[in-house]
Protein backbone atom coordinates (compact mmCIF):
# COMPACT_ATOMS: atom_id res chain seq x y z
CA UNK A 1 0.00 0.00 0.00
CA UNK A 2 1.33 3.35 -0.83
CA UNK A 3 1.48 6.06 1.21
CA UNK A 4 -0.94 8.21 -0.09
CA UNK A 5 -3.51 5.23 -0.07
CA UNK A 6 -2.70 4.47 3.78
CA UNK A 7 -3.38 8.55 4.26
CA UNK A 8 -6.29 8.04 2.33
CA UNK A 9 -7.58 4.76 3.99
CA UNK A 10 -6.40 6.73 7.85
CA UNK A 11 -8.49 9.50 7.05
CA UNK A 12 -12.01 7.98 6.29
CA UNK A 13 -14.75 8.04 7.95
CA UNK A 14 -15.24 4.42 8.29
CA UNK A 15 -11.62 4.28 9.93
CA UNK A 16 -12.30 7.43 11.98
CA UNK A 17 -15.58 5.93 12.99
CA UNK A 18 -13.93 2.08 14.10
CA UNK A 19 -10.87 3.96 15.45
CA UNK A 20 -13.21 6.19 18.11
CA UNK A 21 -15.22 3.11 18.97
CA UNK A 22 -11.74 1.37 19.41
CA UNK A 23 -10.70 4.57 21.53
CA UNK A 24 -13.61 4.47 24.02
CA UNK A 25 -13.71 1.11 24.77
CA UNK A 26 -9.73 1.08 25.46
CA UNK A 27 -10.42 4.07 27.79
CA UNK A 28 -13.45 2.77 29.63
CA UNK A 29 -12.17 -0.08 30.41
CA UNK A 30 -8.85 1.24 31.86
CA UNK A 31 -10.59 3.66 33.52
CA UNK A 32 -12.86 1.01 35.31
CA UNK A 33 -9.99 -0.52 36.14
CA UNK A 34 -8.39 2.07 38.09
CA UNK A 35 -11.44 2.92 39.81
CA UNK A 36 -11.73 -0.46 41.35
CA UNK A 37 -9.59 1.01 43.92
CA UNK A 38 -12.34 3.93 44.67
CA UNK A 39 -9.62 6.46 45.64
CA UNK A 40 -8.39 6.73 41.57
CA UNK A 41 -11.73 7.23 40.03
CA UNK A 42 -11.68 10.72 39.35
CA UNK A 43 -8.00 11.08 38.39
CA UNK A 44 -9.12 7.76 36.05
CA UNK A 45 -11.91 10.17 34.43
CA UNK A 46 -9.89 13.21 34.35
CA UNK A 47 -7.45 11.09 32.09
CA UNK A 48 -10.35 9.31 30.32
CA UNK A 49 -11.59 13.51 29.66
CA UNK A 50 -8.11 14.67 28.53
CA UNK A 51 -7.32 11.46 26.32
CA UNK A 52 -10.83 11.71 24.81
CA UNK A 53 -10.14 15.20 24.27
CA UNK A 54 -6.83 15.09 22.73
CA UNK A 55 -7.87 12.36 20.41
CA UNK A 56 -5.15 10.04 18.20
CA UNK A 57 -1.73 11.10 18.69
CA UNK A 58 1.89 9.81 18.23
CA UNK A 59 1.80 8.05 21.37
CA UNK A 60 0.34 4.55 21.68
CA UNK A 61 -3.00 4.75 23.47
CA UNK A 62 -2.17 3.04 26.59
CA UNK A 63 0.67 5.64 26.50
CA UNK A 64 -1.26 8.80 25.94
CA UNK A 65 -3.41 7.44 28.98
CA UNK A 66 -0.98 6.94 31.43
CA UNK A 67 0.48 10.10 30.64
CA UNK A 68 -2.87 12.29 31.63
CA UNK A 69 -3.32 10.20 34.58
CA UNK A 70 0.08 11.16 35.58
CA UNK A 71 -0.03 14.42 34.88
CA UNK A 72 -3.25 15.16 36.29
CA UNK A 73 -3.23 13.04 39.29
CA UNK A 74 -2.58 15.21 41.98
CA UNK A 75 -4.42 18.29 41.31
CA UNK A 76 -7.49 15.81 40.23
CA UNK A 77 -7.28 13.97 43.61
CA UNK A 78 -7.34 16.74 45.41
CA UNK A 79 -10.46 17.94 44.26
CA UNK A 80 -11.83 14.72 44.22
CA UNK A 81 -11.26 14.65 47.85
CA UNK A 82 -12.50 18.18 48.32
CA UNK A 83 -15.79 17.42 46.03
CA UNK A 84 -16.73 13.87 48.03
CA UNK A 85 -16.07 16.04 51.40
CA UNK A 86 -18.73 18.77 50.55
CA UNK A 87 -21.15 16.45 49.02
CA UNK A 88 -20.87 14.46 52.44
CA UNK A 89 -21.13 17.48 54.58
CA UNK A 90 -23.64 19.08 52.73
CA UNK A 91 -25.87 15.56 52.00
CA UNK A 92 -25.55 15.68 56.37
CA UNK A 93 -27.02 18.77 56.41
CA UNK A 94 -29.96 17.68 54.45
CA UNK A 95 -30.51 14.50 56.41
CA UNK A 96 -30.38 16.54 59.45
CA UNK A 97 -32.22 19.43 58.67
CA UNK A 98 -34.94 17.09 57.32
CA UNK A 99 -35.66 14.73 60.15
CA UNK A 100 -35.67 17.34 62.67
CA UNK A 101 -38.92 18.14 63.99
CA UNK A 102 -40.17 20.97 66.69
CA UNK A 103 -43.22 20.78 68.86
CA UNK A 104 -45.84 23.28 68.22
CA UNK A 105 -45.12 26.43 69.91
CA UNK A 106 -44.58 29.92 69.50
CA UNK A 107 -40.94 29.60 70.07
CA UNK A 108 -40.87 26.18 67.94
CA UNK A 109 -42.57 27.89 65.07
CA UNK A 110 -39.86 29.85 64.60
CA UNK A 111 -36.75 26.97 65.08
CA UNK A 112 -39.32 24.95 62.61
CA UNK A 113 -38.74 27.85 60.33
CA UNK A 114 -34.75 27.84 61.07
CA UNK A 115 -35.06 23.98 60.33
CA UNK A 116 -36.85 24.69 56.71
CA UNK A 117 -34.06 27.32 55.66
CA UNK A 118 -31.63 25.37 56.41
CA UNK A 119 -33.10 22.24 54.62
CA UNK A 120 -33.61 24.48 51.44
CA UNK A 121 -30.24 26.05 51.44
CA UNK A 122 -28.47 22.45 51.70
CA UNK A 123 -30.20 21.24 48.96
CA UNK A 124 -29.58 24.57 47.07
CA UNK A 125 -26.02 24.07 47.66
CA UNK A 126 -26.28 20.36 46.37
CA UNK A 127 -27.45 21.29 43.56
CA UNK A 128 -25.22 24.03 42.80
CA UNK A 129 -22.29 21.46 43.89
CA UNK A 130 -23.26 18.66 41.49
CA UNK A 131 -23.33 21.54 38.08
CA UNK A 132 -20.42 22.57 39.12
CA UNK A 133 -18.99 19.37 39.81
CA UNK A 134 -20.02 18.71 35.63
CA UNK A 135 -17.17 21.20 35.17
CA UNK A 136 -14.66 20.25 36.85
CA UNK A 137 -13.10 17.42 34.53
CA UNK A 138 -12.74 20.30 31.50
CA UNK A 139 -11.71 23.13 33.69
CA UNK A 140 -8.96 20.55 35.38
CA UNK A 141 -7.71 19.66 32.02
CA UNK A 142 -8.47 23.16 30.22
CA UNK A 143 -6.00 25.28 32.67
CA UNK A 144 -3.87 23.57 34.08
CA UNK A 145 -1.71 25.84 35.61
CA UNK A 146 -4.47 27.51 37.66
CA UNK A 147 -4.71 25.91 41.27
CA UNK A 148 -7.54 24.17 43.11
CA UNK A 149 -8.93 27.36 44.42
CA UNK A 150 -8.99 29.38 41.66
CA UNK A 151 -10.69 26.13 39.69
CA UNK A 152 -13.22 25.99 41.71
CA UNK A 153 -13.34 29.89 41.65
CA UNK A 154 -13.92 29.24 38.13
CA UNK A 155 -16.01 26.59 38.07
CA UNK A 156 -19.30 29.11 40.10
CA UNK A 157 -18.81 31.45 37.44
CA UNK A 158 -18.67 28.88 34.34
CA UNK A 159 -21.67 26.98 35.90
CA UNK A 160 -24.33 30.34 35.94
CA UNK A 161 -22.66 32.07 32.83
CA UNK A 162 -22.93 29.35 30.31
CA UNK A 163 -25.57 27.53 32.17
CA UNK A 164 -26.77 25.39 28.75
CA UNK A 165 -22.99 23.62 28.12
CA UNK A 166 -23.67 23.08 32.33
CA UNK A 167 -27.35 21.40 31.18
CA UNK A 168 -25.44 19.00 28.76
CA UNK A 169 -22.63 18.27 31.26
CA UNK A 170 -24.81 17.27 34.03
CA UNK A 171 -27.14 15.63 31.53
CA UNK A 172 -24.36 13.30 30.41
CA UNK A 173 -23.21 12.82 34.04
CA UNK A 174 -26.52 11.53 34.66
CA UNK A 175 -26.49 9.14 31.57
CA UNK A 176 -23.22 7.72 33.06
CA UNK A 177 -23.93 7.25 36.74
CA UNK A 178 -28.00 6.39 35.74
CA UNK A 179 -26.71 3.71 33.51
CA UNK A 180 -24.58 2.16 35.78
CA UNK A 181 -27.35 2.08 38.02
CA UNK A 182 -30.08 0.89 36.30
CA UNK A 183 -27.52 -1.99 35.07
CA UNK A 184 -27.04 -3.23 38.98
CA UNK A 185 -30.07 -2.64 40.17
CA UNK A 186 -33.01 -3.29 36.91
CA UNK A 187 -30.93 -5.03 34.06
CA UNK A 188 -27.66 -6.47 34.61
CA UNK A 189 -27.50 -7.13 30.42
CA UNK A 190 -26.53 -3.62 30.12
CA UNK A 191 -23.82 -4.03 32.30
CA UNK A 192 -21.68 -5.09 29.36
CA UNK A 193 -22.40 -2.28 27.47
CA UNK A 194 -21.38 -0.18 30.32
CA UNK A 195 -18.67 -1.67 31.07
CA UNK A 196 -17.62 -1.09 27.53
CA UNK A 197 -18.88 2.25 26.53
CA UNK A 198 -20.59 3.44 29.70
CA UNK A 199 -18.19 5.92 30.81
CA UNK A 200 -16.41 7.08 27.68
CA UNK A 201 -19.44 7.32 25.52
CA UNK A 202 -20.88 10.68 28.07
CA UNK A 203 -17.21 12.10 28.50
CA UNK A 204 -17.18 12.35 24.85
CA UNK A 205 -20.38 13.78 23.88
CA UNK A 206 -19.87 16.39 26.76
CA UNK A 207 -16.55 17.29 25.64
CA UNK A 208 -17.89 17.43 22.01
CA UNK A 209 -21.00 19.43 22.77
CA UNK A 210 -19.31 21.80 25.22
CA UNK A 211 -16.26 22.42 22.55
CA UNK A 212 -17.50 25.72 21.35
CA UNK A 213 -17.08 27.13 24.91
CA UNK A 214 -14.04 25.47 25.98
CA UNK A 215 -12.51 26.72 23.13
CA UNK A 216 -13.76 30.39 23.47
CA UNK A 217 -11.71 29.21 27.21
CA UNK A 218 -8.94 28.19 26.28
CA UNK A 219 -7.80 31.31 23.87
CA UNK A 220 -8.39 33.70 27.23
CA UNK A 221 -5.08 33.77 29.57
CA UNK A 222 -7.27 32.96 32.60
CA UNK A 223 -3.68 32.64 34.75
CA UNK A 224 -3.39 36.36 33.89
CA UNK A 225 -6.88 37.63 34.74
CA UNK A 226 -6.92 35.77 38.05
CA UNK A 227 -3.78 36.83 39.11
CA UNK A 228 -4.45 40.58 38.00
CA UNK A 229 -8.13 40.10 40.27
CA UNK A 230 -5.84 38.84 43.33
CA UNK A 231 -3.08 41.09 43.15
CA UNK A 232 -6.24 43.87 42.89
CA UNK A 233 -7.50 42.17 46.40
CA UNK A 234 -4.37 42.47 48.45
CA UNK A 235 -3.79 46.38 47.46
CA UNK A 236 -7.35 46.37 48.77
Amino acid sequence: MSKMDYETKMNSKAYRFFDLIYRLIVVNVMTIILSVTVVLIYPAVIAATQTLKEGPTQNNLFVQYFTNFKTYFKKSFLIGLIVIILYAVISFAIYFYGVSKVKDGETDNVLQEFLNIGFLVSFVGFIILTFLSSHLPLLITTFKSLTIMEILRTGFYVTFRYFLSTLILFICNIVMIGGFVFALFVDARILAIWMLIGLTLPIFLGVKLTSAVYYKFSQINLEKIMHMVEEDDDEE
